[in-house]
């Protein structure tokens, strides 16, 4: 393999990549990784473990960095990068000094073409490699704050947050419990295949995975070391989706039934929309709407995926903004609807784990903005409901603003009643931070 196409040179891009506001990782990850669709299994597996793993604990790795580095400030983005990748190979996946500072000093010569930074690479690298243990142990020292910000790599102000809501001890194991990376959860369609059934295909698929059950959850299985399981021949033909086990939950609240005129209010991709037509038997209507049209056009695949062109089932796909008064009076054709679920637009604060560039994207003023215009959704979103009918309200976050005040303000309103909530957490719960509420209209 060329230096150019080593993992370690894949990884700088990507990281690079994820620099850019509103970049999302997985999307650049998988980019990258179609670009190079020779390199081997484990190759990628390993870019896959350097991105996360960099994002998930850059600040501790730059506490590393800045340390040994004679002008830190001056460090460019490209060299940064190389820093981290070398400095998480050795405190985080145990390769040795030479083994890490090796791979370096390869990606850096393959990308920089003047060699001007191999040098400083193998300085900062070897420094790091006599004096993080000590310090790592520092960073584990301190005020809640500090273990948060510089430990855990979570932002201050977030760490600020979470020790006012949830006081210090709680804070740090959210912050503990944030710095592995989660499983992956699929959710199997036992329409089609049990349960028994799904995990022993899934095992000869993956071998190698740890793939256990969930328990209470007759649908859902966690999967480790399984590698990139959206392109496995169980995802291609729609027997697993990929879901994390939170985001999973609010369907199954809503529970619809078959032949229900059911609304997926801000559809994404789909995997919620396959998630409804399952637990629909396959029969009813289901009206699919989100803003982005590149979004409902990818929904294509997912029909012959998830054998969504029966006769029994009606699925309309709709590009509109719920928020604007003319997606309103389109949806108006079908409406009143028996069951709507709005998995709202959010700041993704709760997906920290999955997605770790989150944290540096983020600021305290996204909370107000996404919080503004999931009041708006959920708004218009109930005047869709029919009286009797019932509205799942789901939010990749924990913060409260996101969730329960929301909540709270439309049903002291008057005419909707809440019957159930629930917050997921990682340290609570092992999942990603979600929350979910059911209303019912009168």
């Amino acid at each position: 393999m060329r230096a150019l196409e080593s993992p370690h040179g894949i990884a700088a891009r990507v990281l690079r990549a994820c620099a850019r506001p509103g970049a999302f990782s997985n999307r650049r990850l998988s980019d990258e990784l179609e670009r190079h669709h020779g390199l081997e299994g484990g190759a990628r597996g390993l870019v896959t473990t350097l991105v996360y793993g960099v994002l998930r604990h850059q600040a501790r790795l730059d506490a590393h960095v800045d340390a040994c580095a004679d002008r830190p400030a001056k460090l460019a983005a490209l060299p940064r990068e190389i820093l981290r990748i070398g400095t998480y190979e050795m405190i985080e996946l145990g390769r040795s000094p030479g083994n890490a500072i090796a791979h370096a000093i390869a990606a850096a010569r393959a990308l920089d073409e003047r060699g001007a930074i191999a040098g400083l690479v193998h300085g900062v690298l070897g420094a790091v490699a006599v004096s993080w243990q000590a310090r790592d142990a520092a960073l584990e020292q301190g005020a809640p704050l500090d273990v948060l910000a510089r430990r855990d790599s979570i932002p201050r102000w977030l760490a600020g947050r979470w020790i006012k809501q949830l006081g210090p001890e709680r804070a740090l194991a959210r912050g503990r419990a944030l710095r592995d990376e989660l499983p992956i959860d699929v959710r199997v369609d036992r329409t089609r295949i049990a349960l028994d059934a799904a995990r022993g295909r899934l095992a000869a698929e993956c071998p190698g995975a740890t793939i256990d059950m969930v328990a209470g959850d007759s649908a859902a299985l966690r999967v480790r070391g399984g590698g990139d399981l959206f392109h496995g021949a169980m995802h291609d033909e729609g027997l697993i989706s990929v879901q994390g086990l939170a985001a999973q939950q609010p369907a199954r609240w809503l529970a619809p039934r078959a032949g229900e005129s059911v609304l997926d209010a801000c559809a994404g991709l789909g995997v919620k929309t396959l998630q409804l037509a399952e637990l629909m038997d396959r029969r009813g209507r289901i009206v699919a709407v989100d803003r982005e049209a590149a979004k409902i056009a990818l929904q294509e695949r997912l029909v012959a995926r998830g054998r969504l062109a029966v006769r029994d089932l009606e699925l309309v796909r709709v590009v509109g903004d719920l928020t604007s008064p003319a997606c309103a009076v389109e949806l108006g054709a079908w409406a009143p609807f028996d069951a709507v679920l709005l998995d709202v637009p959010c700041t993704g604060l709760g997906n920290l784990a999955r997605h770790p560039e989150i944290r540096w994207q983020r600021r305290f003023e996204d909370i107000g903005t996404a919080a503004a215009n999931q009041g708006v959704l959920l708004a218009r979103a109930l005047e869709l409901v029919r009286p009797g009918g019932r509205l799942v309200y789901a939010v990749c976050s924990a913060e409260p603003e996101e969730g329960p005040v929301r909540i709270a303000e439309v049903v002291a309103r008057g005419g909707i009643s809440l019957t159930r909530e629930q917050t997921w957490t990682p340290e609570g719960d092992g999942t990603e931070g979600f929350y979910a509420a059911l209303l019912l209209r009168a």
